[in-house]
């Protein structure tokens, strides 16, 4: 696949697949060439791009968390709200396939650092170590995983921050029609294009499934994957030994609470 740097390339990449995006990428287009600002200034483009994971078809496969990784998810959720901490922090959760009810469903017990340099961390990009993650898809590989997900996190960003992405420029009529709300608790298509990369890799190989995670600041767990032209979202995330469910969005308590959110 051939490198994909703006709006224009994601049109015409097909990485997509049948999810049909082109609208808020058109007025993302149009927020853009109408505040070239915010390109000049912060180079904002795909990595600012709002999708919402309302946005997607919802998947039922259950994925089962060890409690060790409920652990870390909490953990992450905790830091991301905490201004000194609030970062994009990168990660690998590995699982097995297994059958719960007699339906298939995924036990995910590996969440593994792939933070670069603390130094290297940001409010808005995300920065992921490629040996980390070289290492632990050779780990997955090596013992029997079939589940590989990247993942990062949107934390808490400051107020100031929130008035310069382009949701924040995009009109109301057009936050509600997608679903879009206030930064850090969207996905971004730049989420889209770097799980493309791992989505290719393992294309060949149709035993494992790929996808990619993001933890927001409210708690939600975003993960979104991939089958053949296919996008979807993972609808059932719990604790494999207690049942506690991980929050996913829904469009019906979107238009609920809309006249509380950006």
């Amino acid at each position: 696949m051939s490198e994909i740097r703006t709006l224009s390339d994601v049109k015409q990449s097909g990485l997509l697949g049948t999810s049909n995006f082109d609208s808020i990428i058109n007025n993302s287009m149009q927020v853009l060439s109408e505040n070239p600002e915010l390109i000049s200034q912060r180079g904002m483009d795909i990595g600012d791009t709002p999708i919402s994971p309302m946005a997607l078809d919802d998947d039922y496969t259950p994925m089962l968390f060890s409690p060790e990784v409920m652990a870390s998810y909490k953990r992450l959720v905790d830091i991301i709200n905490v201004p000194e901490t609030a970062k994009e922090y990168s990660f690998v959760l590995l699982g097995k396939s297994g059958t719960l009810g007699g339906q298939k469903c995924y036990l995910i017990d590996q969440m593994i650092d792939c933070n670069s340099q603390e130094s290297d961390l940001s409010s808005r990009v995300t920065k992921m170590d490629e040996q980390k993650l070289n290492q632990s898809v050779q780990f997955a590989l090596q013992n029997g995983y079939d589940f590989i997900s990247i993942g990062h996190t949107h934390p808490n960003i400051p107020e100031e921050e929130r008035t310069t992405t382009i949701a924040n420029y995009l009109s109301g009529e057009v936050r509600d029609s997608e679903y879009i709300r206030e930064a850090g608790l969207n996905l971004s298509l730049q989420d889209f294009v770097s799980y493309e990369s791992l989505y290719q890799y393992f294309a060949k190989n149709p035993n494992i499934r790929t996808a990619q995670t993001v933890i927001m600041f409210n708690g939600e767990m975003a993960m979104v994957s991939k089958t053949g032209s296919k996008l979807s979202r993972s609808a059932v995330l719990m604790d494999r030994t207690t049942g506690e469910e991980i929050y996913v969005s829904s469009k019906e308590e979107y238009n609920k609470n809309k006249g509380n959110v950006l």
